[in-house]
């Protein structure tokens, strides 16, 4: 084998040792980036079932649309059921994303939000919103614990 063509072998082994290290290495905020595109697909599908599936059970929500805290998956599964009923049509746009994590069981993401909705008569509503969404790791699967949006002003 000439030199050219091991140092070629030798670049390419380490590329792909590198490449198995960042696949084993997927840390926290990569595992909940992966559970949050899987969240805005079922915001866009209008799955409430689905949405509400990383929820704690004993998770707070404080929707900016609503005037005061929804406590556990199944209230906060409703909430977004009668939601998706009465907004069919529904498009988001996120603004300055940020996703912290603290040790390998918390997680923060924060966002500035523009929400477009639609209700069955076509008529329009847009909200501006910032929104935290806080996940923690619990029995081994990452949840939400805790989410607030508020208008902005």
């Amino acid at each position: 084998m000439s030199i050219g063509m091991e140092r070629s072998v030798v670049a390419l082994s380490a590329l792909i040792l590198m490449s198995a290290a960042f696949e084993v290495s997927a840390g926290p905020v990569e595992e909940v980036t992966q559970i949050s595109a899987a969240r805005a697909q079922a915001l866009q599908d209008g799955n409430a079932d689905a949405y509400a599936a990383a929820y704690a059970d004993n998770a707070v929500f404080h929707s900016a649309l609503a005037p005061f805290r929804i406590e556990g998956r199944e209230a906060i599964r409703g909430y977004f059921a009668d939601l998706f009923q009465q907004f069919p049509k529904r498009r988001i746009l996120q603004r300055q994303p940020i996703i912290r994590a603290y040790n390998d069981d918390v997680v923060i993401q924060d966002a500035y939000l523009m929400l477009y909705f639609t209700d069955a008569r076509g008529e329009s509503s847009t909200y501006a919103l910032r929104l935290s969404v806080v996940w923690a790791k619990v029995g081994g699967r990452w949840q939400i614990v805790d989410q607030h949006g508020s208008r902005l002003p």
